[in-house]
């Protein structure tokens, strides 16, 4: 008979789990908010030298 001795950090575990749940969408804005002011400066660039 053998015994397995398993070690559990429940606090630890469950805080990493929220500090993931909590940056994921504060991510996916940034990276959004990115993608735009990127269009945007793209857009602004290119109709400028569309007029030159």
């Amino acid at each position: 008979m053998t015994t397995t001795t398993v070690h559990h950090r429940p606090t630890a575990i469950a805080a990493h789990v929220d500090l993931k749940a909590l940056f994921r969408p504060v991510l996916t804005a940034l990276r959004f908010t990115g993608h735009f002011l990127l269009a945007l400066v793209s857009v602004i660039f290119l109709g400028s030298a569309a007029e030159h």
